[in-house]
C-alpha cells in the first residue's frame, strides 16, 4: 500500500488522469517514485544475507534495526504490485541473498484489480526468479486490512481475494517455498487488528515487532552475506 494517499486525495481529478497517483489509485504506468527506487536498487551492488520484498508494508519497516545482527536489504516500494516486482527483479536478485521474504498483493486487488489466479501466477514467477538467483524463499501471508479503520478505501472485496490468495499459497504439498502465516498474530476475523494499525492497512510499531517475531525463526544469524 501507499502511505501518500492523503496527499493524493487532495489533488484534482485532472492530475490523477495525468498519471501521478499511486497506491490504491495506481495508474497503469509506474510513477517517478517507483522508477527512482527501482533505479536505486539496480545501482546498489551491496550483498546481503536476507532480502525483504514487497510494497509499502515491507518498505516501511526498519529491517536492519529489527534484525540488528543480520545483513538485510529492504526492497519494498510504496504502492507496488506483484507485476511491479516482476519488472524489477534485477535489483532484487542482485543482492545475492541466501533467504528472501516476500509479501505482496493488496495493491493488486485494490488498484490493479487483478484476479487471485493472476496474482498467484505472478507469485510463482517471483519465487522461480528468486530461487534461480540462489535464494531460499519464504512467502508471508498477504496481510488483511481493517475494514473499520480503512475508511479511505473498501477492504471488503480486497479481503475476500486476500483470503483466497493466502489459501492458495498455503496449500498442502507446495514445495517451492516456505509459507509463513503472519496473519495468525496480526489479524483476526475482522482483518488487521485495531491495535496494530492507524489507517487500517499499515502497521504501527507493535505490529512490526509482531511481524519480526513471526519470521525470526527463519532469519539467519550473522552479518556476512
Amino acid at each position: 500500500m501507499n502511505r501518500r494517499w492523503l496527499i493524493f486525495a487532495a489533488i484534482p481529478p485532472l492530475v490523477f488522469a495525468a498519471g501521478f497517483a499511486r497506491g490504491v489509485f495506481a495508474a497503469a504506468a509506474h510513477d517517478s517514485y517507483w522508477q527512482e527506487r527501482t533505479s536505486l536498487f539496480d545501482a546498489i551492488k551491496t550483498k546481503s544475507s536476507v532480502v525483504m520484498v514487497g510494497d509499502s508494508l515491507t518498505g516501511g519497516a526498519e529491517w536492519r534495526e529489527l534484525f540488528p545482527d543480520v545483513s538485510i536489504a529492504n526492497r519494498g516500494i510504496d504502492g507496488d504490485t506483484s507485476g511491479g516486482i516482476l519488472e524489477r527483479m534485477n535489483g532484487i536478485v542482485s543482492v545475492h541473498a541466501r533467504k528472501a521474504f516476500v509479501m505482496i498483493g493488496i495493491n493488486d486487488f485494490t488498484g490493479a484489480d487483478r484476479s487471485v489466479e493472476e496474482v498467484f501466477g505472478n507469485y510463482m514467477k517471483i519465487v522461480a526468479a528468486l530461487k534461480q538467483g540462489g535464494a531460499e524463499v519464504f512467502v508471508q501471508s498477504t496481510l488483511m486490512c481493517n475494514e473499520r479503520k480503512a475508511a479511505w478505501k473498501s477492504c471488503a472485496a480486497a479481503n475476500v481475494k486476500i483470503k483466497q490468495l493466502n489459501r492458495r499459497l498455503a496449500a498442502p504439498g507446495q514445495k517451492e517455498f516456505t509459507f509463513i502465516d503472519i496473519n495468525r498474530e496480526l489479524a483476526d476475523e475482522r482483518g488487521l487488528k485495531d491495535e496494530l494499525t492507524y489507517d487500517g492497512v499499515h502497521l504501527n510499531g507493535k505490529g512490526y515487532l509482531l511481524w519480526r517475531d513471526e519470521i525470526a525463526p527463519f532469519v539467519p544469524a550473522g552479518r556476512k552475506p
